[in-house]
């Protein structure tokens, strides 16, 4: 493979993987409400926590190198 083929966007294989994120948050959701009791508010802070928290090391990273420098 040339360096042309690795930089190309597969549009096919992102569309799938935010198929499957999707599917994930509904099947997570679900488990959440009905199997452990929690309400859509609980589940809906609880989410916004665990987005933070795993967004977090990747922003401070970014900051961090700079938005040019960025790998």
């Amino acid at each position: 493979m040339d360096h042309d083929t690795d930089s190309r966007i597969d549009f096919g294989s992102i569309a799938v993987a935010i198929c499957v994120a999707a599917y994930t948050a509904i099947m997570l959701a679900y488990l959440a409400q009905y199997d452990l009791g929690l309400s859509a508010t609980q589940t809906r802070h609880l989410s916004m926590a665990a987005a933070l928290f795993l967004a977090l090391p990747v922003a401070l990273d970014l900051l961090r190198a700079g938005a040019g420098n960025a790998r």
